[in-house]
C-alpha cells in the first residue's frame, strides 16, 4: 500500500503542473483534429506546376509561330503547322486541367501524334514538295509518307478522314472525361503490341523452316531470332498488363487517386515494374551498381534481389486478392484504419517527449531543491521511493499513448465510419495469405513501438538519479531519441547495414514509420527493420539501466 500511495502522490504532483495539463489538452485536440484534417487533404496531382508549364509553352510556341508569319516557303509553313499542333496540345492540357499524372495526358499525347499524321497527309494533299516534307517530317514514318504521293486522291482523302475521325474521338474522350473509353483504347493498344510480338515469332519460324543458306538469308534469320527472343520475354509481361487493364475496364475503375481500387492497381503496376528489372551480372554490378546499392558484395546483392522480388510477389498477391474480394489495402485507401495506422506513432513520440521532461527532473529535482533528505527520513525503503517515481513516469508515458490512440481510433471511426475499422488487413505469413482484424494487427505493433518509450524512460531516469542533473538528463534523452533516426539514415546510406541488427534504429522506430524513406530503400534492396528484435534489445538494455540505477541509489549516501 505504501508503494501505491507513493506512486499516487507522485502522479498527483505531476498532474498539478500546468505543463502536464497543457500537454494532455494538446493530445486530445490533435487526436480529434487529425482524422478531420486527413479526410480533407487531397492527393497532390501537381496541377499548378503543369498549368505554369503549359502557359509558358503556349506563349513560347505563339512567338515561334509569329516569327514565321512573314516567311512564304513550304518549310516555314510546315514548321508553323507543327508549332500550331504543339500549341493546341498545350491548350488542351490547360483548358482541361490535366496534371502530369493524369490519364488524359496519355490520350492528349495520342491526339498530338494523330494530328502529326494528319498534317503529313495535308502536306501531300496541298502539293508540298516531297523532299521538303520528308526533311521536316515529325511524328510519322518517312516511308509511309513517301508512299502517300503515289496514292489516288480518293485514297488520300480516305486516309485523311480516318485521321480526322480518330482526332475527334480522342478529343471527345478527353473533354468528356471518358476514363472507361481510355481504358478500352489502352487495351486495344496493348493487344496490337502483343499481336506484333507474336508476328515477330511467326516470321522467324517461317524463315527458320526454309533454312536459308545464303548470307543475306542467314543475316535476316539472326535478326529475326533476336526479335523472337525479345518478343518471347515481352509477351508474358504484356499479357499481365493486359489482364490488369481488362480488370479495370470490366469493373469500371476510374483513375481517381481517392479511389482505393485505382490506387491498388497503380501499386500492382509499380511492383511489377520493379519485379521485372533484370538482375545484373557480377561485371555489371561492379561497374554500375556497387556504389548505388546497399549491398556490399555481389553475393549479398543477389540474395537481396531474390528477397525483394519475393516480397514484391507477396505484395502483388495481397493487392490482387484485395481487389477481387473488395478488401482495401491499408496503403491504398483513406479510411479509419489507414488514418490510425499512419498517425498513431505520433502519440508514441509525444509520450517519449513527456517522459523525458518529467523523468529528467523527477529525481534530480529532489536533489536540487533539497527535498531528497525529507524523503529519506520517511519509514519507507529507498527502493520503494525510487520505484514509485519510476512507475509515475511510466504511467504518464503509457497513459499518453493509450489516451491519444484511443481518442484517435474513436474519432477516426466517427469521421470515416466505424465499419471501416472492421475491414481486415491482408498479410502473407509463411507464404500463406491471411486476413487479420485491424485492431489485432495494430496493437502488437503499438506495443513493440512503446519499447522505445521504456528505453528512454529508463535512460533519463538513470541519468536523473545518478548525475542528479535535470538539464543533463533531458538533453541526453532528447539528443539520443531525436538523433537516432537521422544518424541511422546517414550510416546506412554508407552501407553500414550491420546497424539494423543493433538497437540504434529502434530507439526511435516511430521516426521511420512516419518518414519511411529508409524503410522503402531497405525493402527495395530485400532488407527490412526487425522491430521485434529491436524491442527485445531495448527491453534488455532498459532492465540493465534500471538495475544500475536502483543498486546505485540504494548504496549511495545522500549528502544533499
Amino acid at each position: 500500500m505504501k508503494l501505491l500511495n507513493l506512486t499516487y502522490n507522485e502522479l498527483v504532483k505531476q498532474f498539478k503542473k500546468a505543463s502536464t495539463n497543457i500537454i494532455i489538452a494538446l493530445i486530445l485536440v490533435s487526436a480529434i483534429a487529425l482524422p478531420i484534417v486527413m479526410k480533407n487533404i487531397q492527393p497532390n496531382n501537381h496541377y499548378k506546376n503543369r498549368v505554369e508549364s503549359a502557359q509558358f509553352m503556349i506563349q513560347d510556341l505563339q512567338s515561334q509561330i509569329d516569327s514565321l508569319q512573314n516567311e512564304k516557303s513550304q518549310k516555314a509553313a510546315i514548321q508553323r503547322k507543327y508549332y500550331g499542333i504543339d500549341k493546341e496540345y498545350q491548350e488542351l492540357i490547360l483548358n482541361n486541367e490535366i496534371s502530369f499524372e493524369d490519364w488524359r495526358e496519355v490520350e492528349a499525347r495520342a491526339l498530338e501524334n494523330e494530328m502529326y499524321k494528319l498534317a503529313a497527309m495535308e502536306f501531300v494533299l496541298e502539293g508540298y514538295s516531297k523532299d521538303v516534307v520528308l526533311e521536316n517530317l515529325r511524328g510519322e514514318d518517312t516511308k509511309k509518307v513517301e508512299n502517300y504521293y503515289d496514292l489516288t486522291l480518293e485514297k488520300k482523302k480516305e486516309i485523311e478522314a480516318g485521321y480526322i475521325a480518330k482526332i475527334n474521338e480522342l478529343k471527345d474522350v478527353i473533354n468528356n472525361n471518358d476514363y472507361n473509353r481510355h481504358t478500352e483504347l489502352e487495351i486495344e493498344r496493348k493487344e496490337e503490341i502483343i499481336a506484333s510480338r507474336k508476328n515477330d515469332i511467326s516470321e522467324y519460324e517461317k524463315l527458320y523452316a526454309k533454312n536459308p543458306t545464303d548470307n543475306e538469308g542467314k543475316a535476316k534469320l539472326e535478326e529475326l531470332r533476336k526479335s523472337k527472343e525479345a518478343s518471347e520475354k515481352d509477351i508474358p509481361k504484356l499479357e499481365q498488363d493486359l489482364a490488369i487493364l481488362k480488370f479495370r475496364y470490366d469493373n469500371k475503375i476510374d483513375y481517381d487517386k481517392n479511389n482505393w481500387k485505382n490506387n491498388s492497381i497503380v501499386a500492382i503496376e509499380s511492383e511489377l515494374e520493379a519485379f521485372r528489372m533484370e538482375m545484373f551480372d557480377e561485371k555489371a554490378f561492379n561497374i554500375a551498381l556497387s556504389s548505388e546499392t546497399l549491398a556490399s558484395s555481389y553475393d549479398e546483392y543477389v540474395e537481396n534481389y531474390k528477397k525483394a522480388n519475393t516480397l514484391r510477389v507477396e505484395k502483388i498477391k495481397e493487392l490482387w486478392y484485395g481487389l477481387e474480394n473488395d478488401i482495401p489495402d491499408l496503403g491504398a485507401v483513406k479510411d479509419a484504419r489507414s488514418v490510425v495506422d499512419s498517425t498513431y506513432e505520433i502519440y508514441v513520440i509525444l509520450a517519449v517527449v513527456v517522459i523525458i521532461i518529467i523523468g529528467g527532473g523527477i529525481v534530480a529535482g529532489e536533489y536540487s531543491n533539497g527535498s531528497i533528505r525529507l524523503l529519506m527520513i520517511r519509514p519507507v525503503a529507498r527502493w520503494k521511493i525510487l520505484l514509485a517515481k519510476l512507475l509515475a513516469v511510466l504511467i504518464v508515458g503509457f497513459g499518453v499513448v493509450i489516451f491519444g490512440v484511443t481518442i484517435l481510433v474513436i474519432t477516426s471511426g466517427a469521421v470515416f465510419g466505424f465499419e471501416t475499422l472492421k475491414v481486415p488487413v491482408l498479410q502473407t505469413i509463411d507464404g500463406n495469405l491471411i486476413q487479420i482484424d485491424y485492431i489485432k494487427y495494430m496493437l502488437p505493433q503499438l506495443v513493440v513501438s512503446t519499447a522505445s518509450l521504456l528505453f528512454i524512460a529508463s535512460l533519463v531516469f538513470m541519468i536523473s538519479t545518478l548525475a542528479r542533473n535535470t538539464a543533463l538528463a533531458v538533453a541526453v534523452g532528447m539528443l539520443i531519441y531525436i538523433g537516432a533516426g537521422p544518424l541511422c539514415e546517414i550510416l546506412i546510406s554508407f552501407k553500414q547495414i550491420w546497424l539494423i541488427n543493433t538497437l540504434i534504429p529502434y530507439i526511435n522506430g516511430s521516426y521511420f514509420k512516419l518518414f519511411p524513406n529508409l524503410l522503402t530503400s531497405l525493402r527495395g534492396s530485400g532488407m527490412d527493420l526487425n522491430y521485434t528484435l529491436g524491442a527485445n534489445q531495448l527491453l534488455i538494455v532498459s532492465i540493465i539501466m534500471l538495475v544500475i540505477t536502483f543498486v546505485t541509489f540504494m548504496k549511495k549516501d545522500i549528502k544533499n
